[in-house]
């Protein structure tokens, strides 16, 4: 019986134009991706003033670049998992949650050594966010528009790069370069309370987890 409402909840989405609370989902979506895209970036940013001020190397940065990127490889492969169990509403809330504590972390660095943890755990939570959100934009997305709506909400990871490099052209030189990385972790820090009030959580990990009825109609 489960198997069958389960099909008739993807029939409903892919026969109906997309509602305004499907495009509530992507919307919020582009915000996390555009979310990842400035912190993954950030540190390009901040990279010369990071130099110059602290007097350290190109080379004494290499290891704070790939710690982020270690970190986004062990959050993505930890997430699925953890999405199946514990739904993915959850997950993303507790990832967004991640990359805003230890990129506000970032910012009171005094140390290549702190930089290299605080990074690693960020990219965690960046690497987490990303597979988790693109999967829930698919899930409420008809099937004949599905691509492009990933597409369109995946696009927010060259939005939120590119318009970090625009704000940290002018608040580096007014600020500082900490200026920027604290607006990295205070943004998905206001974005934890619109999720956990609009985002839905996964209909198919209702159905597994045997959620009520009247939830899933929701």
């Amino acid at each position: 019986m489960q198997r069958d409402n389960a099909l008739d909840v993807g029939r409903m989405i892919d026969e109906r134009p997309m509602g305004n609370y499907q495009k509530l989902v992507v919307f919020l979506g582009f915000l996390i991706i555009a979310m990842d895209g400035f912190d993954v970036s950030v540190i390009s940013f901040i990279a010369p003033q990071l130099r110059s001020s602290w007097g350290i190397t190109a080379q004494m940065l290499g290891p704070v670049i790939s710690a982020a990127l270690i970190g986004l490889a062990v959050g993505a492969v930890v997430a699925g998992p953890m999405a199946d169990r514990f739904g993915r509403r959850g997950v993303l809330l507790i990832s967004v949650a991640f990359v805003a504590v230890w990129t506000i972390a970032t910012a009171f660095s005094t140390s290549v050594t702190e930089l290299v943890i605080y990074r690693f755990f960020a990219g965690i939570g960046l690497g987490a966010a990303m597979p988790n959100t693109g999967t829930l934009v698919a899930e409420f997305a008809p099937k004949r528009r599905r691509a492009l709506v990933v597409t369109l909400a995946f696009t927010g990871f060259s939005f939120g790069a590119a318009g970090g490099g625009f704000l940290a052209a002018w608040m580096i030189p007014a600020f500082g370069w900490q200026s920027v990385v604290l607006v990295g972790g205070v943004l998905p820090l206001i974005l934890v309370p619109v999720l956990w009030l609009w985002m839905p959580e996964s209909v198919g990990h209702m159905f597994v987890k045997g959620a009520p009825r009247e939830r899933i109609a929701k």
